[in-house]
């Protein structure tokens, strides 16, 4: 992200709309609407230090009725973004990021040259963020997210400088000394309790019972001594005792069946997928022939569909999943394994499983797949193919909406059999055997319009071919949308391999362009469909 690609955000903060982009902002962040975490970072940032001015500097010409009521605004504006910053950076990783883009927009666009934007407001904002946590939240935060982005808890604590006042923070100052001087702190209050005789004073006492008492101080207690073994049996204990996870554990141990069996037993389920390769390489699955309660596990929670929608898993999360382990090796090359067979079919169960984890949006579509030869190719950074992309993107609206539509398109456009009760395999099989010739984006809607089918939405699925004929698509759409009388209709193109193209018309907020695919790309479809993007 950079302030050139994101003109049209500071074009809106300088025309007075910052509160409603910061509202949009807090809507999208807390409903779970981002597809990546960055852009919404970088709007904050941009809300928080966008043309950030020295509030000690007085304003010289007060004849200047605008400069001084856009440096009132600006003030406002900044104050509200970091009110915000609670909800929309959840977890560490958001708030180095979040951080890291401030400084970068306040030395390009501050009044003072290379202003960082550490004032008081960052400073305070900061602070409150880490005192605002209960003390076992901010122990699992600081261990499991320790840097990001150039970014550490010492730099920002160095930064904001807390002040931790009476004994009802006691664990945070402590958690602030851990953060600061390391484990090595928590060593010497270790001593001075060996050292402390019953006639200190009770308030002196009482401290350091809460100290023994406190899980918080515990489980980062727990965290060290995971760090300093290299004995995997106490590495394991300590995972099952102290509920530490994955990040907490040094890289060499992370290659024994002893840790991964441990890490398995309170694994979620969206970590478990990520995590499916690396158990296997490890050799955590090796007994597939015989009663083995890890493979056991794993195979129980893939095939469990109240686990699955507890998780709130997508089909092609587990379909990306499900490809990436089927192949046996990694996108680099770093990881060879052999698929575990039981492993492979509950995968396939978990696939269909998780659609009714779906919401449906009641409307009705006509999903156009680009059927040429070049939709044989992989998508960058993927182990799915572009015609296997594009299927299960078909099939995920088929067993979902009540009113779907299937067509392959080229040169030419010819509609497709298929149905809810279609496999994903059947619908690769059966368009594979199809190839016409180029690409012609606008097909579907000049196709709808001639059969007079009605549609909400269509959703044309290619690779990187985005040619039309004598019809630009946008200009399709148009045309459709008033014969058929169905104004609202909208025009989304999935352009699989993530090059640059234009199909949609900027200024129609009916059409949607889309580059590239991961499992992302099904909830931005869903948003702009429902009017939330």
């Amino acid at each position: 992200m950079n302030l050139e690609i994101a003109k049209d955000l500071t074009d809106i903060i300088e025309k007075g709309q910052g509160a409603l982009l910061l509202k949009e902002i807090v809507d999208i962040s807390t409903a779970g609407r981002a597809a990546k975490q960055n852009p919404t970072l970088y709007a904050l940032a941009l809300c928080a230090r966008y043309k950030v001015q020295d509030t000690k500097t007085k304003v010289t010409n007060v004849d200047d009725n605008h400069a001084n009521i856009m440096r009132k605004y600006y003030e406002l504006l900044h104050k509200a973004a970091f009110e915000v910053v609670k909800q929309v950076c959840r977890i560490p990783t958001h708030l180095f990021g979040f951080v890291a883009y401030c400084e970068e927009i306040s030395k390009s666009t501050g009044a003072k040259t290379g202003s960082t934007g550490w004032g008081r407001t960052m400073r305070s904002t900061i602070k409150a963020w880490y005192m605002d946590k209960d003390p076992m939240t901010l122990a699992m935060h600081i261990t499991k997210y320790p840097q990001r982005n150039g970014w550490s808890h010492r730099d920002l604590l160095r930064l904001a400088h807390p002040k931790v006042n009476g004994d009802s923070h006691f664990e945070h100052e402590q958690i602030f000394r851990y953060i600061i001087k390391g484990e090595s702190s928590l060593k010497r209050k270790r001593v001075e309790e060996e050292r402390m005789e019953t006639s200190e004073p009770k308030s002196k006492l009482a401290k350091l019972n809460d100290q023994l008492e406190s899980k918080a101080l515990n489980f980062i207690q727990a965290v060290c001594e995971l760090k300093a073994t290299t004995d995997e049996n106490k590495a394991a204990m300590l995972i099952q005792n102290d509920g530490l996870v994955r990040e907490h554990v040094p890289t060499e141990l992370l290659n024994t069946v002893t840790v991964w069996g441990a890490l398995l037993q309170n694994m979620p389920m969206t970590a478990m997928l990520r995590n499916l390769a690396k158990m296997t390489v490890v050799g955590l699955f090796e007994n597939e022939d015989n009663d083995d309660a890890s493979l056991r596990q794993v195979t129980s929670q893939l095939t469990n569909e109240a686990a699955l929608k507890k998780a709130k898993i997508h089909p092609l999360n587990v379909l990306l999943a499900s490809a990436t382990y089927g192949r046996g090796h990694g996108d680099k090359g770093k990881l060879n394994w052999t698929p575990v067979r039981s492993i492979v079919t509950a995968l396939e169960e978990a696939f269909y499983l998780s659609f009714k984890n779906v919401e449906p949006t009641g409307k009705r579509f006509c999903f156009a797949l680009d059927v040429s030869g070049s939709m044989s190719s992989p998508i960058a950074n993927s182990t799915l193919s572009c015609r296997e992309a594009a299927a299960a993107l078909a099939l995920v609206g088929l067993r979902t909406e009540p009113h779907v539509e299937t067509v392959a398109f080229c040169d030419k456009l010819t509609p497709l059999p298929f149905s809810k009760s279609w496999t994903l395999t059947r619908m690769i099989e059966y368009v594979g055997n199809m190839n016409f010739g180029a690409t012609d984006c606008a097909l579907p809607m000049i196709w709808a319009q001639k059969e007079k089918k009605s549609f909400d939405v269509f959703v044309v699925i290619t690779d990187n071919e985005t040619w039309f004929g004598k019809v630009h698509p946008a200009e399709a759409l148009k045309s459709y949308r008033k014969k058929m009388n169905i104004p609202e209709a909208k025009l989304i193109v999935v352009g699989l391999q993530a090059n640059k193209f234009t199909i949609a018309d900027p200024m129609d907020p009916g059409m949607f362009d889309v580059a590239g695919f991961d499992s992302a790309v099904p909830e931005l479809i869903r948003d702009f469909v429902l009017g939330n993007i």
